[in-house]
Protein backbone atom coordinates (compact mmCIF):
# COMPACT_ATOMS: atom_id res chain seq x y z
CA UNK A 1 0.00 0.00 0.00
CA UNK A 2 1.24 2.94 -1.06
CA UNK A 3 1.62 6.64 1.49
CA UNK A 4 -0.52 8.44 -0.61
CA UNK A 5 -3.16 5.61 -0.34
CA UNK A 6 -2.78 5.58 3.28
CA UNK A 7 -3.26 8.99 3.77
CA UNK A 8 -6.38 9.49 1.45
CA UNK A 9 -8.14 6.78 3.53
CA UNK A 10 -6.75 8.33 7.35
CA UNK A 11 -8.56 11.47 6.04
CA UNK A 12 -11.09 10.00 4.72
CA UNK A 13 -12.12 7.96 7.98
CA UNK A 14 -11.54 11.22 10.04
CA UNK A 15 -13.49 13.26 7.94
CA UNK A 16 -16.59 10.97 8.65
CA UNK A 17 -15.76 10.66 12.25
CA UNK A 18 -15.67 14.42 12.86
CA UNK A 19 -19.08 15.00 10.92
CA UNK A 20 -20.87 11.88 12.82
CA UNK A 21 -19.17 13.73 16.26
CA UNK A 22 -20.16 17.45 14.92
CA UNK A 23 -23.72 16.08 14.32
CA UNK A 24 -24.28 13.97 17.01
CA UNK A 25 -23.40 16.68 19.75
CA UNK A 26 -25.20 19.51 18.22
CA UNK A 27 -28.37 16.98 18.00
CA UNK A 28 -28.02 16.35 21.80
CA UNK A 29 -27.30 20.15 22.46
CA UNK A 30 -30.71 21.03 20.99
CA UNK A 31 -32.54 18.09 22.93
CA UNK A 32 -30.72 19.23 26.12
CA UNK A 33 -31.82 22.79 25.66
CA UNK A 34 -35.46 21.99 24.67
CA UNK A 35 -35.60 19.97 28.03
CA UNK A 36 -34.62 23.48 29.68
CA UNK A 37 -37.39 25.27 28.40
CA UNK A 38 -39.66 22.15 29.05
CA UNK A 39 -40.61 21.60 25.52
CA UNK A 40 -40.26 17.58 24.70
CA UNK A 41 -37.83 16.87 22.23
CA UNK A 42 -39.79 14.13 20.36
CA UNK A 43 -42.48 16.20 19.38
CA UNK A 44 -42.59 16.41 15.70
CA UNK A 45 -42.40 19.74 15.09
CA UNK A 46 -44.58 22.06 12.27
CA UNK A 47 -43.28 22.25 8.37
CA UNK A 48 -41.48 25.52 8.25
CA UNK A 49 -43.18 26.11 4.61
CA UNK A 50 -46.76 24.20 3.69
CA UNK A 51 -46.03 23.91 0.28
CA UNK A 52 -41.97 22.68 0.88
CA UNK A 53 -43.17 19.32 -0.93
CA UNK A 54 -44.58 20.80 -4.03
CA UNK A 55 -41.87 23.17 -4.07
CA UNK A 56 -39.35 20.31 -4.22
CA UNK A 57 -41.58 18.34 -6.54
CA UNK A 58 -41.66 21.43 -9.23
CA UNK A 59 -37.83 21.23 -8.82
CA UNK A 60 -37.41 17.55 -9.45
CA UNK A 61 -39.68 17.72 -12.43
CA UNK A 62 -37.81 20.88 -13.95
CA UNK A 63 -34.13 19.22 -13.13
CA UNK A 64 -35.76 16.06 -15.48
CA UNK A 65 -36.98 18.19 -18.23
CA UNK A 66 -33.43 20.10 -18.16
CA UNK A 67 -31.57 16.55 -18.02
CA UNK A 68 -34.00 16.10 -21.16
CA UNK A 69 -33.58 18.86 -22.95
CA UNK A 70 -29.74 18.26 -22.14
CA UNK A 71 -29.64 14.99 -23.96
CA UNK A 72 -31.24 16.50 -26.90
CA UNK A 73 -29.24 18.95 -27.51
CA UNK A 74 -26.18 16.81 -26.80
CA UNK A 75 -27.63 14.47 -29.84
CA UNK A 76 -28.09 17.39 -32.10
CA UNK A 77 -24.64 18.77 -32.06
CA UNK A 78 -23.25 14.80 -32.97
CA UNK A 79 -22.20 11.99 -31.34
CA UNK A 80 -18.83 13.15 -30.69
CA UNK A 81 -19.73 14.56 -27.30
CA UNK A 82 -16.83 17.08 -27.04
CA UNK A 83 -19.02 19.21 -24.35
CA UNK A 84 -19.00 16.38 -21.92
CA UNK A 85 -21.81 16.67 -19.35
CA UNK A 86 -22.19 20.50 -20.02
CA UNK A 87 -25.36 20.46 -21.65
CA UNK A 88 -26.50 18.28 -19.03
CA UNK A 89 -25.83 20.81 -16.44
CA UNK A 90 -27.29 23.97 -18.37
CA UNK A 91 -30.38 22.32 -18.73
CA UNK A 92 -31.10 21.20 -15.55
CA UNK A 93 -29.82 24.61 -14.01
CA UNK A 94 -32.27 26.84 -16.67
CA UNK A 95 -35.07 24.67 -16.18
CA UNK A 96 -34.61 23.80 -12.08
CA UNK A 97 -34.44 27.32 -11.95
CA UNK A 98 -37.37 28.04 -14.07
CA UNK A 99 -39.57 25.74 -12.19
CA UNK A 100 -39.32 28.00 -8.90
CA UNK A 101 -39.55 31.07 -10.79
CA UNK A 102 -42.79 29.12 -11.81
CA UNK A 103 -43.74 27.93 -8.36
CA UNK A 104 -43.22 31.43 -6.85
CA UNK A 105 -45.69 32.99 -9.97
CA UNK A 106 -48.09 30.43 -9.00
CA UNK A 107 -47.98 29.67 -5.34
CA UNK A 108 -45.97 32.69 -3.93
CA UNK A 109 -47.94 35.22 -4.48
CA UNK A 110 -50.80 33.14 -2.83
CA UNK A 111 -49.34 33.09 0.51
CA UNK A 112 -48.79 36.65 0.76
CA UNK A 113 -51.94 37.71 0.56
CA UNK A 114 -53.95 38.01 -2.90
CA UNK A 115 -52.72 38.03 -6.75
CA UNK A 116 -50.36 40.51 -7.94
CA UNK A 117 -50.35 42.14 -11.36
Amino acid sequence: MDIHESITSIVFFATFFGICYLFFTTRHRERMNLIDKGIPPNVPRAMDHPLRALKNGFLFIGIGIGTVIGFLFQEAIGPGGEYGPFPYAVGMAICGGLALVLFYIFFGRKQQGGSQG
